[in-house]
């Protein structure tokens, strides 16, 4: 889908003390590295006080702030959230620690594509709402050991952190130029919570946290090929004119399996994934994260496209196509012409 004049004004992203992969969450060190040392995991983010949502709330602060959007413009808060036991509500929460209460607040529950997801739920509203000044994009994660510190096993550390964006229309400093969505939902399944017979446990896990997502590797490239083609195609570039591409952080081994065939071509360490790889899969944070790192440290000059790949349980993926259009407030950027 083309969009036109939806910009992005501002970032924001709330991370946790870092903790190394190689420390053991357990207390006991079996004498080999885990999976997700093998798949390129050296730490995660992890939050020993605040709630997934708190973090959250710090990180919409931040993105304000850098948007210079006060909180009473906000019309529309789109929330990414996964699994959150400490809120059960937490988009009205989020309204009213940030002062948005003339605002509309909604939860968007698409796993580790929620956060990019939520980034075209904030992009419709504001198509379909020509007076709204802007929307709020939040995402929070937070795995807590007990229940996620398995998943090291079949390949990645879930990592704590919040993240946030401002959407407005044609004011901000990077052009949302194209979106393409899909879903394959025979994989459902996967998710489905499985039988718990042990009451002192860690809850019921599904089938996906058991097997990984290696053994669904070609329907993951397929898919993804799929929405990266549509917007090419529907905006008339190519693989070559993009500058940067982000993706969710679910470690080295899956990423290049799934962005190394066409048409982009690329590994991992093409990505933010030395970035993802220390602060650990943030579910619907990744992408957001990254984001708001490349446009505070200077990462992204004015002309430039940045490709966003994003994909969660369910299956569902998102592809956003971004061209910086000005240097964001806090970098460095300088126009391309000038290289």
């Amino acid at each position: 889908m083309l969009w036109h004049d939806i910009t992005i004004a501002g970032t924001g992203s709330w991370i946790p003390p870092i903790r190394p992969e190689h420390d053991p969450w357990d207390g006991t060190r079996t004498g080999r590295p885990s999976m997700a040392a093998t798949n390129g995991f050296t730490s995660a983010a992890v939050s020993t006080g605040q709630t997934a949502t708190q973090m959250a709330a710090r990180a919409a602060l931040l993105a304000l702030h850098h948007a210079n959007v006060p909180s009473t413009d906000v019309s529309l808060l789109a929330h990414a959230t996964f699994q959150d036991e400490d809120h059960y509500t937490p988009a009205p929460y989020l309204l009213r620690v940030l002062g948005a209460t003339r605002g509309t607040g909604i939860e968007v529950g698409a796993a580790s594509d929620g956060g990019a997801a939520a980034l075209v739920t904030a992009a419709e509203h504001l198509t379909a709402q020509p007076t709204a000044p802007a929307a709020l994009v939040t995402a929070a994660a937070r795995f807590p050991h007990q229940r996620w510190a398995h998943v090291r096993d079949i390949g990645y550390v879930a990592g704590d952190a919040g993240a946030a964006a401002v959407l407005t229309r044609g004011t901000g400093f990077a052009r949302l130029l194209a979106t393409a969505q899909a879903t394959e939902p025979q994989l459902e399944v996967l998710t489905r919570a499985g039988e718990h017979d042990d009451a002192t446990g860690p809850g019921r896990r599904f089938l996906a946290e058991q097997t990984g997502l290696l053994p669904h590797i070609d329907t993951l490239r397929r898919r993804t090929r799929h929405c990266v083609d549509t917007v090419l195609d529907e905006t008339g570039l190519t693989a070559a004119d993009i500058s940067h591409v982000v993706a969710i952080a679910i470690g080295s081994a899956v990423l290049d399996l799934v962005l190394s065939g066409p048409p982009l071509h690329r590994r991992a360490t093409d990505t933010n994934w030395t970035f993802g790889r220390h602060l650990g899969h943030a579910g619907p944070c990744d992408v957001l994260l990254a984001l708001d790192r490349m446009f505070r440290t200077g990462a992204l000059r004015v002309g430039e496209r940045v490709l966003v790949v994003s994909f969660g349980l369910g299956f569902r993926w998102t592809t956003a196509l971004i061209e910086i259009t000005r240097p964001p407030p806090g970098g460095t950027t300088a126009d391309r012409k000038t290289r």
